[in-house]
């Protein structure tokens, strides 16, 4: 650890409240199953990371980068990264020049460097273990289906996103029918009858309220370019394409961290 070294922007703004460009975390490399968003709430009067009520975390593949950053309950931002071009454009990109009070550079006082201290250290590579966990695990068929699916919904393109989140559990269930049965499903099998076969074992190796899941996403899908029996003059709307994707990023999710990481 005394050899490395991270790139810390710190930021406290001088105006309240802050807002966040939230289109600009997925406009230049989409929204990856690594990325993360999360707000950290009280449980019975406690919170598992006290001071700090805003995590971000975006992995940029292609530059072999990672941004982490927290925002605090007093507004104070602080940004992690192993690059400093992607640390700084993050800040710029997600907290400046944006509607309503459109902030610039100057509203914030900020104060940015390399830092090798261990405990910013070990945090940081940390997260960039969990991060990069997704990158060899999750197969790139599945990976491209999630971002197909998620440009559908930002081109507001429903039926493409119910499409691409069918094909995903497609993959993921023949993924999980050779690991678990430990032969590729045969060409008769289809997504019903790889599920169904799932239900047959007891103990399943996959809980049944994901099986459930899994059976709703298939049934949503079941459109002309995902299968063969299109729902007759159905038109998909908002709703259908945010059911899909956020049950099947889930399900994802499940079961490379959980199920079979």
């Amino acid at each position: 650890m005394k050899n490395l070294s991270v790139f810390k922007l710190e930021a406290i703004p001088k105006s309240s409240p802050i807002d966040l460009n939230v289109s600009a975390l997925s406009e230049e490399s989409g929204w990856s199953l690594s990325d993360r968003l999360r707000f950290w709430h009280t449980l019975n009067g406690k919170s598992p990371l006290p001071a700090i009520r805003l995590t971000i975390r975006k992995l940029e593949l292609e530059e072999q980068a990672l941004v982490l950053c927290h925002v605090e309950a007093d507004g104070t931002l602080t940004i992690l990264s192993n690059s400093k071009d992607c640390a700084t454009r993050f800040f710029n990109s997600v907290f400046l020049d944006i509607p309503p009070s459109f902030p610039a550079r100057r509203d914030w006082r900020l104060k940015g460097g390399w830092v090798n201290d261990e405990s910013a250290v070990a945090f940081f590579a940390g997260t960039a273990a969990g991060a990069l966990g997704w990158g060899p695990k999750v197969p790139q068929e599945i990976e491209d289906s999630m971002k197909e699916a998620l440009r559908g919904i930002e081109k507001r393109n429903w039926k493409s996103c119910v499409v691409m989140c069918r094909r995903a559990l497609q993959a993921l269930m023949e993924v999980a029918y050779e690991k678990f049965f430990g032969v590729k499903p045969g060409k008769g099998l289809d997504l019903n009858g790889i599920i169904r076969s799932f239900e047959k074992l007891s103990p399943s190796p996959i809980p049944r309220h994901w099986l459930n899941i899994a059976d709703a996403v298939r049934n949503i899908g079941n459109v002309r370019g995902a299968h063969p029996r299109p729902i007759p003059s159905y038109r998909f709307t908002k709703g259908d394409a945010t059911l899909a994707y956020g049950n099947t990023s889930s399900f994802v999710s499940a079961y490379f961290e959980k199920i079979a990481p």
